[in-house]
C-alpha cells in the first residue's frame, strides 16, 4: 500500500536525520515524546501498520520490563539483550523508515534530486527504503520454507538459527541486484538529461510542521545538554 502523498518524503527523511543525531543523546522525555510523535505519524498514515509496530513495540518492551536483567548478563542472552535495548532506542527512526518505505521508488528519487542530491545516492536511498517491505515478504517466504521442512528455530542454537535465515536471503539479495540492474539500464535512469515528475512534491504546512517538531526535540536536547 503506498503512502498518500500528504507528507513529503523529503520531511521525513529530515526528521529522520535530526532522529538519528539525537537517539542516544537524548534524555526520556525526548525519547518518549519522539515516539509518540512518530507513533501519531505512521497512524495518520499507515493505520495497520502502525498496530503492528506498537504491538512489537509493546513485546520488546515487555521482556525488558518482566524479565529479569541478571539473566541476560553473560553469554549470548547478554548480547540479546543488548540489541534489544538498541533496537528500542532506534524505534523512533524505525518508525519513520517504515513510513519512507511507503513511497513509490520515483517519488523518493524525484525528491532527493529535488534538493541536488548525487543521481547514485538518489537511487541507492531509494531501492533501500522500497525493498524493506520486499524483504519482509522474503523472511516470510524462509519462514513457511523451514515449516515445510520441518527445520525450526533453536534458541540455543542461535548461530545456527541464523544462518538459516542469513543464507536465503544473501541469494535472495543476488537474485534482486541482478532484477535492479536490469530495469535501471533498461528505463535508462542514468541518463544524463534533467528528470521531472508528474507528482507534487512541494512542501504544505505539514511538511513544515513536521521539521518544526523535529526541530524542536534536537533544540530541547542540546539545551539539556549544555
Amino acid at each position: 500500500m503506498k503512502v498518500e502523498m500528504q507528507i513529503k518524503p523529503i520531511s521525513i527523511g529530515i526528521l529522520m536525520i535530526i532522529y538519528t543525531s539525537i537517539a542516544f543523546f537524548s534524555t526520556m522525555i525526548v525519547y518518549w515524546l519522539m515516539l509518540i510523535f512518530s507513533f501519531l505519524l505512521v497512524f495518520a498514515i499507515k493505520k495497520r501498520e502502525s498496530i503492528r509496530l506498537f504491538a512489537f513495540y509493546i513485546i520488546l518492551f515487555a521482556i525488558i520490563w518482566l524479565v529479569p536483567s541478571e539473566i541476560f548478563y553473560y553469554g549470548w542472552l547478554g548480547a540479546l539483550y543488548t540489541m534489544v535495548l538498541i533496537v528500542l532506542k532506534l524505534f523512533p527512526i524505525w518508525i519513520l523508515a517504515v513510513i519512507l518505505s511507503g513511497f513509490s521508488t520515483s517519488t523518493i528519487i524525484y525528491s532527493l534530486r529535488s534538493i541536488h542530491l548525487p543521481n547514485y545516492l538518489c537511487i541507492g536511498v531509494a531501492i533501500f527504503f522500497r525493498f524493506i517491505p520486499e524483504y519482509r515478504e522474503y523472511l516470510s517466504e524462509i519462514r513457511e520454507g523451514l515449516k515445510a521442512r520441518n527445520i525450526g528455530i533453536n534458541i540455543f542454537r542461535p548461530i545456527y538459527s541464523l544462518e538459516l535465515y542469513l543464507v536465503p536471503m544473501i541469494y535472495k539479495a543476488f537474485e534482486t541486484g541482478e532484477t535492479l540492474s536490469c530495469a535501471l539500464i533498461t528505463k535508462g535512469i542514468e541518463y544524463d538529461c534533467k528528470k521531472t515528475s508528474y507528482q507534487d512534491l512541494s512542501f504544505t504546512w505539514k511538511d513544515y510542521g513536521v521539521i518544526l517538531v523535529g526541530l524542536i526535540f534536537l533544540g530541547v536536547t542540546i539545551c539539556q545538554k549544555l
